[in-house]
């Protein structure tokens, strides 16, 4: 049976509210959740370039909003009665290690002080909700660990410290007496990788820049291997949490990985877009950021395939194919249609 038969049904006119709609994740999640024929509601701090101005998003999206959440603001008690979201996704986020180092404050605004007020807030407005919160990979003290849900966390910058702080945070929330009506659920997703990224330092960002302006490619850390994932399959398994907890009324923690993909190292993963995009320039490696890295990144998801039934379905090959040909269209078209039609594509595997 194809995803689409399975999830339709739970998803159609869920009122769902998505924090960080216009970056990548979160655009991605409103293709989503429009082909599930759900209400979306974004919040983000900014309009981006990338997946929301390519696709036309803004023509899909029921209600959009633009504030700083760490930041109080009436407009937000406002717009959450009134839309009374069933589901809400916390995807906004400082979700970049360099920029981590480069503006600690923010950072820490961003990833902590902003979820405590969506929080906060969601209870001054006394919803029952489900949040899905989504924080990453780097949570875990020993990183190139097979980490399970239950391994031990730890910081060592100032993003992946800000994270496991968020993650703390919740917990307490979690085992507060009077957030009963919040199920809270956190998600710790590898790297997500797919059509129309443009933050900076990040490796696709990095490689479509260098095609673009018909330039060599520059790594950083050509022999780092990340838990790299397709976007629709990361968003697919937030979905399945999201719909567990909604209908079980439970808060748990999920790790999303794709086992089969978590062997590439950067290098080879731009062996592989210089193959699909017929690309000849040379790679270049740059030694000289100041800035320390994580050099493998490993996490289990061995709970979400057994509690959820998820797994990811796309191998690397085809997920850079399919972000050539996402980007290759995205040069002579601004509109959601071709978006739309991958998700479809997806969800009717």
């Amino acid at each position: 049976m194809s995803l689409i038969l399975l999830m339709n049904n739970f998803w159609k006119d869920k009122k769902v509210l998505i924090t960080g709609h216009t970056g990548f994740k979160g655009s991605w999640l409103v293709l989503m959740l429009k082909s599930l024929d759900a209400q979306i509601f974004g919040i983000s701090s900014e309009k981006r370039e990338g997946v929301y101005q390519l696709t036309s998003l803004d023509s899909l999206i029921d209600k959009e909003l633009f504030l700083n959440l760490s930041k109080d603001n009436p407009e937000l008690k406002q717009n959450l009665k009134s839309f009374a979201p069933d589901i809400i996704f916390h995807f906004a986020a400082q979700s970049l290690v360099i920029d981590g180092y480069r503006n600690p404050s923010l950072t820490v605004k961003t990833n902590v002080i902003a979820p405590i007020n969506l929080i906060e807030t969601i209870k001054e407005c006394s919803l029952d909700t489900t949040f899905v919160i989504a924080t990453t990979d780097k949570v875990y003290k020993y990183p190139s660990k097979d980490n399970v849900e239950g391994s031990e966390l730890g910081g060592t910058d100032f993003y992946s410290t800000s994270k496991v702080s968020k993650e703390l945070i919740i917990d307490s929330y979690i085992n507060h007496p009077d957030y009963k009506n919040i199920n809270f659920n956190k998600v710790r997703s590898g790297n997500v990788i797919g059509g129309g990224e443009r933050a900076n330092n990040r490796l696709f960002t990095d490689l479509i820049y260098a095609i673009n302006n018909n330039m060599p490619i520059e790594l950083r850390n050509p022999e780092h291997v990340r838990p790299w994932q397709y976007v629709l399959d990361s968003l697919y398994g937030y979905l399945l949490v999201a719909e567990n907890s909604y209908m079980k009324q439970t808060s748990q923690t999920f790790n999303l990985n794709s086992e089969i993909n978590n062997k590439y190292s950067v290098f080879q993963i731009s062996e592989l877009f210089k193959q699909y995009a017929d690309y000849k320039e040379d790679i270049l490696v740059n030694n000289n950021s100041p800035y320390k890295e994580v050099e493998i990144l490993k996490i289990n998801s061995s709970k979400a395939e057994n509690d959820l039934g998820w797994k990811a379905k796309i191998e690397i090959p085809r997920i850079i194919q399919l972000i050539v040909q996402w980007e290759k269209h995205h040069k002579k078209e601004n509109s959601p249609e071709y978006s739309l039609n991958e998700v479809g594509d997806y969800l009717n595997l």
